[in-house]
């Protein structure tokens, strides 16, 4: 998606940290990928952990989930409105091409 959804910042800090128990101090809308259904974010925890955050609506296969971070009561996402919410930590190898849009500050 390369426009940003219609979905408050501040909502996707309160599913990071009522789902995931992350404290995330900051996401950020990256125009990433060719998939209309799916946003792309970058989100940076308190300490300094870069979290990718997708945000999917549409049709959903959990067998397209790459290395989930799995939510608190340990499912594969959580749900936010229309969009189904996916999370992994960063690690400048894990992301493959677009891994520098994480690891700048």
């Amino acid at each position: 998606m390369l426009e940003k959804p219609d979905i408050q910042d501040t909502n996707i800090l309160y599913c990071l940290r009522d789902d995931y128990g992350l404290k995330a101090a900051q996401v950020e809308f990256l125009p990433l990928g060719a998939d209309r259904n799916t946003a792309v974010y970058r989100a940076i925890t308190d300490d300094g952990t870069a979290y990718f955050v997708k945000l999917r609506s549409g049709d959903f296969d959990e067998m397209t989930i790459i290395a989930p971070l799995l939510t608190q009561s340990q499912q594969l996402w959580t749900g936010l409105g229309e969009y189904r919410v996916t999370c992994r930590i960063v690690t400048g190898s894990n992301l493959g091409r677009h891994s520098t849009a994480f690891i700048r500050p």
